[in-house]
């Protein structure tokens, strides 16, 4: 997710994790599939692992980067592989890599334009490369998400995020109450959700009031 978009309360995210903390707790990129990823190419090596089976296999940050640049050069002997451009991409924004990490989403999206999860990552990662801002390309890049899946729940975040922060309050209410009907009522991400709302709602009653920048929310781990 983007993770420090700015300095506001709405859907408050946690302090973004060192890039240590990231490994350990296995964030966004299976490493345990990255490594088989690597060895044999195998595109299910790419479904969901947990945090406690990457941990498992006791990857190191090093060896972790260097999965990743054995990965990028098999890429270059494949550039069609769209679901190696993918798993690069997310191993980039762990290693916050974030424009080689945007770039490699761009060929993974060129290759499966299709794909409404990989659209929103790479306009996660493009908006962290372009200095932590959802505006301009990351945003077209999400509504062409939202055309692909209109209910993909980060998506979604992220657009709402980014209308807020151009105080469209009533657009941000639109994509963050969709996001209310798409959570299990136990999420502990829908109370953070209603409190983004009210904070959304509140600019149409408050004209020309300075607003303070939204963070989204966690999003759930995308697929693959």
């Amino acid at each position: 997710m983007l993770a420090d978009v700015g300095k506001g309360d709405a859907l408050a995210h946690p302090q973004r994790p060192t890039r240590a903390a990231a490994l350990a707790l296995g964030l966004a990129v299976p490493i345990c599939a990255l490594a088989v990823y690597v060895a044999v190419g195998n595109p299910r090596a790419l479904l969901p692992q947990t945090a406690e089976g990457a941990n498992a296999h006791g990857v190191s940050a090093q060896q972790f980067e260097a999965m990743v640049s054995r990965l990028a050069a098999r890429l270059k002997e494949n550039p069609e592989d769209a679901e190696g451009w993918m798993m690069l991409g997310r191993s980039y924004a762990v290693l916050e890599r974030f424009g080689e990490a945007s770039e490699a989403y761009a060929k993974a999206a060129a290759r499966t334009p299709g794909d409404a999860q990989l659209l929103a990552d790479y306009a996660d990662a493009l908006a962290m490369a372009q200095g932590r801002t959802l505006q301009g390309e990351p945003e077209k890049i999400l509504l062409r998400a939202l055309a692909v899946d209109p209910n993909n729940v980060k998506a979604l975040l992220l657009a709402g995020t980014a209308a807020f922060n151009r105080n469209d309050g009533a657009s941000a209410v639109r994509h963050w109450e969709r996001v209310l009907g798409l959570l299990p009522a136990e999420s502990d991400m829908v109370q953070r959700v209603q409190a983004s709302i009210a904070q959304a709602r509140s600019l149409g009653r408050s004209p020309g009031a300075k607003t303070q920048i939204a963070k989204p929310a966690q999003a759930p781990a995308a697929a693959g």
